[in-house]
């Protein structure tokens, strides 16, 4: 997919069609699991669905062309947002799919640039919090955590409220050590599963590597912005949230 960045706004347009393979062409296409479906919902999936509606609400609101309508000069957004995907009979989660066939290098997604969490935007919103020499992807997390905690006051709310937890996706470097209580039920320890593979020493590679992240933050940035980053909301599993 080839992006193009112009007039304070980040486009993705649809790329070259190239003939199908052979698996593509056998492969079931994607279902909808959003506006059409089952007639009853858990009340886990309706919270779902109604954050998912919140966002699109936000998104529109900020002037992101949504409208499978078309209009004067206009045709309808070829994409819709899932909650729930299959693609080939295996989940695929929440994200966009073609509500229509896509034309060749026709605009595909348009987001304002003020929309777009950046280190720039982080400097804007935490100020001196966020010093040039900060990483890029260390700003972003420090910028998710504080306005995660602002609540409904953040302007991203509707967006952060769609955000998976740790426990959602379940990355390895949060797996747990030793055996212990997790949500009222015993489990094992699940990094002795990666015993004998490489991928346990890049878990603990990268463990080491959030925990000296975070260990620097503590002494120096939350240490100095306490006012704007304090330690109760910038804790260590927030950090790794963000991250």
């Amino acid at each position: 997919m080839l992006a193009a960045i112009a007039a304070q706004s980040l486009a993705f347009h649809a790329p070259r069609t190239a003939p199908p393979s052979d698996r593509s062409a056998r492969a079931v296409p994607p279902s909808l699991g959003w506006l059409g479906g089952a007639a009853s919902l858990t009340d886990e999936a309706k919270a779902a669905r109604a954050r998912e509606e919140e966002l699109v609400s936000w998104l529109q609101d900020n002037d992101v062309y949504m409208s499978p309508q078309s209009g004067w000069g206009r045709a309808g957004h070829p994409l819709r947002v899932e909650s729930d995907t299959s693609d080939d009979f295996e989940p695929s989660g929440r994200g966009l799919i073609a509500r229509r066939s896509i034309i060749q290098n026709e605009r595909l997604l348009e987001v304002p640039g003020r929309l777009v969490m950046t280190k720039a935007r982080a400097q804007e919103v935490l100020g001196a919090a966020v010093p040039e020499e900060m990483g890029e992807y260390i700003a972003l997390a420090l910028l998710l955590v504080h306005e995660r905690a602002k609540g409904s006051a953040s302007m991203w709310a509707p967006y952060i409220g769609v955000l998976p937890s740790i426990e959602d996706v379940g990355p390895s470097y949060a797996w747990a050590e030793a055996e212990g209580p997790r949500r009222g039920m015993r489990i094992l320890a699940e990094l002795a599963l990666l015993k004998g593979s490489g991928a346990l020493d890049s878990t603990r590679s990268f463990q080491a590597k959030l925990q000296a992240e975070y260990a620097a933050l503590r002494e120096t940035t939350l240490a100095r912005h306490a006012d704007v980053l304090p330690a109760d909301v910038v804790t260590y599993d927030a950090f790794v949230w963000g991250a």
